[in-house]
């Protein structure tokens, strides 16, 4: 009997050595020696530019998903072209609409005034979606660093899913990163503080017996963009995701997939599918579940094949890498 219990007290002495520490060789307080306050300088810098523009929030944590969503949580996407390599990920046509390069650029020099040469750029971008959660009121959490940078971004390995594909598509392709069709929704969820183009549903407005939108929505969306064989309203104009509270973090978009008025027809099939419905009508009516589950997807997304070790380098500027 002492035996059996000497086992059972090791494996569970095995499990909270696991769960102290990140599956993924990342390390929650990674910088506590050689850079203390690298939380509070990305903080202090997220929040000075959030409360002098609160869309910059949204648009960080869209560039942590198409960063990590490439060839992982690399910082390859925030490589600019060089006479020499002119075709980096940014330059893909899923890119082009990215916004608040600039403030990841902030963040980075006042990280290597303090601590030249330590934190990485994929570190900086993690820890700047994880502020910008936080102050879209959604709930805090902690993230494991030790990310290292790329040294490679070629335009051609950007393979996002597009918000016209089919549901099922989506899914596979967010199982191939790791991603449940629970997480799946949850990840959805970031469309609460979203905004998309005009151009990524416009072909939804043409199609008045499509009862898969709210034909009040329809009505609205045509006078902002168009009709599909017509010009666009304005030059391919955005509007939010989210109306309603298009700067909170919180489950109010799924009441609206569920009411049909979802602009993207990927989010909306979301609401119907097999695999999905459950989960959006879950996260629907379960508002503090969604602020909780979200935070913890937004954390395992920021895993998504990084580069730890020896591997990549800590770049000087996120811009380029330190060797031409």
């Amino acid at each position: 009997m002492r035996r059996r219990h000497a086992g059972v007290l090791l494996i569970l002495q095995l499990q909270i050595a696991v769960a102290a520490c990140c599956c993924w060789g990342l390390e929650v307080g990674y910088y506590g020696a050689t850079c203390p306050d690298a939380d509070a300088i990305v903080r202090q810098v997220m929040e000075r530019r959030f409360y002098n523009d609160n869309t910059v929030a949204p648009a960080i944590i869209r560039m942590l998903f198409h960063d990590c969503f490439v060839t992982g949580c690399d910082a390859s996407l925030l490589i600019v072209p060089t006479p020499t390599r002119p075709s980096p990920e940014r330059v893909a046509i899923p890119n082009q609409t990215l916004r608040a390069l600039n403030i990841v650029n902030a963040v980075k020099s006042a990280l290597e005034a303090a601590c030249p040469g330590v934190v990485s750029c994929a570190d900086a971008l993690a820890l700047m979606a994880r502020d910008s959660v936080a102050l879209l009121g959604g709930a805090a959490y902690d993230v494991a660093l030790g990310r290292r940078d790329a040294l490679h971004s070629n335009s051609w390995e950007v393979d996002l899913p597009a918000p016209f594909s089919s549901l099922d598509d989506t899914l596979r392709h967010f199982a191939a990163k790791g991603f449940t069709a629970d997480e799946t929704v949850l990840l959805f969820g970031a469309h609460t503080v979203g905004a998309a183009h005009c151009s990524s549903f416009r072909y939804r407005l043409a199609r008045p017996d499509d009862s898969t939108m709210d034909e009040s929505l329809r009505c609205d969306m045509v006078g902002v963009c168009g009709l599909a064989d017509q010009p666009a309203a304005a030059d391919d104009a955005m509007t939010f995701l989210d109306p309603v509270t298009p700067f909170a973090v919180d489950n109010a978009y799924y009441a609206q997939l569920m009411s049909n008025r979802s602009l993207l027809q990927v989010d909306q099939e979301a609401a119907t599918h097999a695999a999905t419905a459950g989960y959006v009508a879950y996260y629907a009516a379960n508002p503090d579940a969604f602020l909780q589950r979200f935070s913890e997807v937004m954390a395992k997304l920021g895993t998504v094949g990084v580069l730890e070790g020896d591997a990549g380098e800590v770049r000087t500027v996120c811009t380029k890498y330190n060797t031409s």
